[in-house]
């Protein structure tokens, strides 16, 4: 049975209600607009559950205990609430370099992060949420979500012109998370980059690194994303990839298949061969990370990649994304999530009731 201090009750409280909020405004109302006032017996079902768990973390003193039957549903609410916290920090979190401030603003979720850490919550299955593609089809479910589901109007890099901007990556996330948050499907985030990009420069001087390297690279890089999903340029070693419905054993495959391209690309005038450290981050429905997290997240994975030899590929098992978590491979793939019984499914990622 999860048990809590009196502390982490009253903000899971605040995460009940504010959960039971979000039900009513992203499933239940679009529900009742297009369906002429239907209201499902399960989301009625669902706030007598919240309820429940509401009282027991009200009832009598601390340490408050939530029954096991109830667990699961209080995963998918400290996901979604720690997820929906910390996008509303991250503004003003970057605002201020204040230590006091900083220490205020994160202080909820701080906690909430005590809570997801526990063993309990990853011993849990997260619950089943209903979601619109229960009652309507989908095309009607991604009208009612709105205008936030269209793609930004396409800009690319200043420099090449070759690949994407780097200010479209978070809006773009946003979309896809939403579209693949309807099917159930992941979406990983790549962060790649230049192994030794300054020995290069050093050895070739960046006139010709712009010249006769990088954009061989970035034309090799968007040709292997193409039709997969978006390539981005941060810089003039870093680079961003999104790909939408895709594992993670299948992102870092893609990775693969590229710096085994590179070892074959030829370069005028340059003899040493050219490599890439990449870090993955798998975003799923029920993922606890906000978009600016999961860029960050891929980050620190390609840096992993990087201090255990370079040229190889990084990932995260589980769904905490903690830095213990990180896996690596060179060479070979070997992201694989079995089920008990030998089947692959998709890593683990968190839930939005839509």
């Amino acid at each position: 049975m999860p048990q809590f201090d009196a502390v982490e009750a009253k903000i899971l409280r605040s995460a009940v209600s504010r959960f039971r909020a979000a039900v009513r405004t992203e499933l239940a109302e679009p529900i009742e607009t297009q369906l002429r006032g239907y209201h499902p017996p399960e989301l009625a079902e669902l706030s007598q559950e919240l309820g429940l768990v509401e009282r027991q973390l009200s009832n009598g003193e601390a340490p408050f205990g939530v029954h096991e039957i109830h667990a699961r549903l209080l995963k998918a609410v400290v996901t979604h609430q720690r997820r929906s916290l910390a996008s509303d920090i991250d503004e003003p979190r970057r605002r201020t370099g204040h230590r006091g401030t900083i220490r205020y603003l994160e202080k909820e979720l701080r906690i909430l992060d005590q809570v997801v850490h526990a063993p309990w919550f990853s011993e849990t299955e997260t619950a089943r949420i209903p979601r619109l593609t229960d009652y309507l089809s989908l095309r009607f479910a991604e009208q009612a979500r709105g205008d936030a589901e269209q793609l930004p109007e396409r800009v690319y890099d200043e420099k090449f012109n070759l690949l994407e901007a780097p200010t479209l990556f978070l809006p773009d996330l946003a979309v896809y998370r939403g579209r693949c948050g309807l099917r159930r499907v992941p979406v990983c985030v790549v962060y790649l980059d230049i192994d030794d990009f300054k020995d290069f420069n050093t050895r070739y001087s960046e006139t010709r690194i712009d010249r006769d390297l990088l954009p061989a690279f970035m034309e090799q890089l968007e040709a292997h994303v193409f039709a997969h999903g978006h390539a981005y340029r941060f810089g003039g070693d870093e680079y961003v990839v999104l790909l939408p419905n895709t594992r993670c054993e299948d992102a870092c495959r893609l990775v693969e298949r590229f710096q085994a391209s590179l070892r074959e690309l030829g370069l005028p005038g340059i003899h040493e061969p050219l490599t890439v450290s990449a870090g993955v981050c798998a975003v799923g429905p029920d993922c606890i990370l906000t978009d600016r997290e999961a860029l960050e997240r891929a980050n620190r994975a390609k840096n992993h990649a990087k201090a255990q030899g370079k040229d190889r590929v990084a990932w995260y098992r589980g769904e905490l994304y903690r830095e213990e978590h990180l896996a690596c491979a060179a060479g070979r793939t070997s992201p694989e999530p079995r089920t008990a019984g030998g089947r692959s499914q998709p890593p683990d990622a968190g839930t939005a009731p839509a």
